[in-house]
């Protein structure tokens, strides 16, 4: 499910699927039914209030759609938000933008600390310093020779796998 989030007034089924696909741990996807019910139980501890991994999936499919407060208290709780997240608009955008500004800080973080990691060999270090100040049709030409250097040994277009920046594959 897990779609942009749609301007106007949102129901239970996408906040919920908003709150599954924005808080997950950073190196993975977002939890399962199964996980979320099991972090519910395990924060409740022996006497708790519970949630079953198939009353989530039906929240967040839209097939329960007026789930009782106690249950959607149980999973905000969980979540980290307050239970008002999934009847109040107002609310719900206020948190969704602070969700958004820490998976940014988040994702700034691991571009740093990617950084970071490439620029600990000297010979990279090197290369870097030496490209700043470069026209963009010199940073250009010499991002070409590296992508071939990189195809000749076997590697992908950019240590992450993915094209290298700049490239859309399309144009």
């Amino acid at each position: 499910m897990n779609r942009a989030t749609p301007a106007g007034p949102r129901t239970i089924a996408q906040k919920l699927d908003h709150l599954i696909g924005t808080i997950h741990p950073q190196d993975r996807g977002p939890l399962s039914y199964m996980e979320i019910a099991e972090g519910i139980k395990k924060k409740a501890g022996p006497d708790g209030p519970t949630v079953s991994h198939a009353t989530i999936q039906k929240i967040r499919k839209g097939e329960i759609v007026d789930p009782k407060v106690s249950t959607l208290t149980v999973i905000a709780g969980f979540f980290g938000v307050p239970v008002t997240y999934f009847f109040d608009d107002a609310v719900a955008s206020r948190v969704d933008a602070k969700l958004a500004k820490i998976k940014e800080r988040v994702e700034l973080t691991r571009a740093q600390r990617e950084l970071a990691e490439v620029l600990e060999n000297g010979d990279v270090r090197d290369v870097a310093v030496r490209m700043n100040g470069l026209s963009v049709g010199s940073l250009r030409a010499i991002r070409g020779v590296i992508d071939q250097a990189r195809k000749l040994e076997g590697l992908p277009e950019s240590p992450g796998g993915t094209p290298a920046a700049g490239q859309d594959g399309g144009s």
